[in-house]
């Protein structure tokens, strides 16, 4: 099987709501097999949509604050399966006490020692433990293991006391904790250590990133980089969380060439609100010179397009406004040499040999440096079309709300929803 991944850096909700419809729907047509949302979301009301929104959590960052992964009775235990070379963290949160829970840390202090703390819930948002009460501490050396996942079991005998397995062996066993109304339990990793729960095996996951990075798509690559042999053989797809329309009927198409022109490093979609896409549209006569010159931006960065919130309005407008919604370009294919923006491309899962990206502009990256290193030229593929709502110089002029509008009614018409 060669999977059809897509990963999507989320998110904002108000502008990432179109595009998850889109998608959901693409994934029960069958034309992709898997969604992976990375959560490098920038407020509390967006990361909390993310949560409810997609899931469940199959990777954290060291840095990622607690997420819940299921709960533990005295009827049911708890169970996953845990890639993590120290530091795994367990809160364990008693049904009907909201003041105060529990935090098992396993193979704290480089994966030497495993202690239970007594902590007030609200302070599992942070990684202080300057208040928590230490009530159980126990030498456990290479208790977890670096090489493969660790099997994880808690359990809650009739009485409510807890016991922790960890590949096999008893940890520990707290009489004088009663979960015999259960509990939540959450986990994340911490002090360098990342974790993997490698149980979820849902079409969408969310992949958690480390928090207040100001480039922090590097994590991504660099997830997908070290687990090169498990997906070899995909086809990945990326796109920016702000997509607002996408063509479906061409969308396999797309696939299909990614797949059998193994020759492009990356290959873009024909991108509505794209520098060098929108220059090879009016090229291809797709854009009328009414609309303004659509210049070829100096070495594929920048321009006046990207820049102007008046330019990008005009040519949404224009967009929504067409019955057809295909842009032809010069040719079928263009290949280029150049940077382009990287709103909605593919890649092929056996170049992640060659994707273990530093921190930076992952863009330049994809574009630019490897293409030219490798002597692999990108690709704009012209006969799949999506439309991106917005850069970061254009906000400060867009009527986002009515635009937003605009490509939801689109979309609900596209869906028929």
């Amino acid at each position: 099987m060669t999977p059809v991944i897509l990963v999507t850096f989320a998110g904002r909700q108000k502008r990432m709501e179109i595009l998850t419809q889109y998608i959901r729907k693409a994934m029960d047509d069958g034309i992709i097999d898997e969604w992976h949302i990375w959560d490098f979301t920038r407020s509390a009301e967006d990361h909390d949509w993310v949560t409810r929104e997609f899931g469940p959590v199959r990777f954290m960052g060291s840095k990622a604050p607690y997420q819940l992964k299921g709960t533990v009775t005295p009827r049911s235990s708890f169970r996953t399966n845990a890639r993590i070379d120290n530091d795994l963290h367990i809160a364990v949160l008693p049904n009907g006490d909201t003041d105060s829970c529990f935090e098992i840390v396993v193979g704290g202090w480089n994966n030497t020692h495993s202690v239970v703390r007594k902590i007030k819930p609200d302070n599992l948002k942070n990684f202080e433990r300057a208040e928590a009460s230490t009530i159980w501490s126990r030498s456990t050396p290479s208790v977890l293991s670096p090489s493969m996942p660790n099997q994880v079991i808690l359990t809650v005998d009739s009485a409510g006391v807890p016991t922790l397995q960890v590949n096999g062996v008893a940890i520990g066993r707290w009489p004088d904790l009663d979960l015999s109304a259960g509990a939540r339990v959450m986990v994340r990793g911490g002090w360098g250590a990342d974790l993997e729960l490698c149980d979820v095996s849902a079409r969408v996951q969310r992949y958690v990133g480390n928090p207040n990075e100001k480039m922090p798509y590097w994590q991504a690559y660099d997830y997908y980089a070290k687990r090169v042999q498990k997906f070899s053989d995909a086809i990945f797809l990326k796109c920016d969380d702000d997509i607002v329309y996408v063509d479906l009927e061409k969308l396999n198409g797309f696939i299909e060439f990614r797949r059998a022109n193994p020759n492009y490093f990356v290959v873009s979609a024909n991108v509505v609100n794209n520098g060098v896409c929108a220059y090879w549209q009016q090229e291809g006569g797709s854009l009328p010179d009414d609309l303004g010159h659509f210049e070829r931006p100096p070495g594929g960065f920048g321009g006046s397009l990207w820049e102007s919130a008046e330019r990008a309005t005009r040519l949404h407008e224009f967009f929504l406004q067409k019955n057809d919604k295909h842009l032809p370009l010069p040719d079928d294919v263009i290949e280029w040499r150049e940077r382009q923006s990287i709103n909605f491309i593919s890649w092929l899962g056996k170049d992640l040999l060659h994707m273990a990206l530093p921190k930076g502009d992952d863009e330049f990256a994809l574009t630019v440096d490897l293409p030219a290193f490798l002597n692999r030229p990108t690709a704009i593929y012209a006969d799949f079309t999506v439309s991106h709502l917005s850069f970061g110089p254009q906000e400060r002029g867009l009527d986002l709300d009515r635009l937003i509008s605009g490509y939801d009614a689109l979309m609900r018409d596209k869906l028929a929803l």
